[in-house]
């Protein structure tokens, strides 16, 4: 075998782990990531390794990478929601003409006031809301969504009224 076709039966391998990754709900982009880095640390090592080896051997390194990044970044999601996104550490707000707006949403649940505050106070993404609650992005959109729908209730309720409601 000569080292093209070597590194070729290696970059094809990849593809299939990407693929793989994907199929068993990797973000796309680090399925790529660690397919990648698998190639390269396979091309680095110098070893002509047997083909029905060294596929085994891909795959086997590929999922662990997998696993290892899951945990890592559960981890830190984990630590994020823990010790940053805490009901203490949401900004206090010191507009006076907004006192009954924020009455309204400490009358919402936790996560609702949580996930209103993260979006239109902290100025985050429904994406990275996903990341820090752990929550799915359509989740986050659903929520948010009911959330400023209760909110709507509870402004009505107590009679006010505007147009972006």
């Amino acid at each position: 075998m000569k080292l093209d076709d070597y590194e070729l039966l290696l970059i094809g391998y990849a593809r299939e782990i990407t693929a793989y990754l994907i199929k068993g709900g990797a973000n796309p982009a680090h399925a790529q990531e660690i397919s990648q880095d698998v190639l390269l640390q396979m091309l680095e090592a110098d070893l002509l390794v047997p083909p029905e080896k060294m596929r085994a051997w891909m795959y086997r390194t590929a999922i662990r990478r997998y696993i290892d990044n899951y945990r890592r970044d559960k981890r830190y999601y984990d630590i994020l929601q823990k010790h940053f996104f805490t009901p203490e550490t949401l900004v206090t707000y010191d507009q006076d003409d907004y006192g009954f707006l924020y009455d309204a949403i400490a009358e919402l649940a936790e996560d609702d006031q949580l996930l209103l505050d993260l979006y239109y106070f902290q100025g985050f993404l429904a994406k990275e809301i996903q990341e820090i609650t752990g929550f799915s992005y359509s989740h986050v959109k659903i929520k948010l969504m009911r959330a400023r729908q209760r909110l709507k209730t509870i402004l009505t309720k107590a009679g006010y009224h505007h147009d972006i409601l």
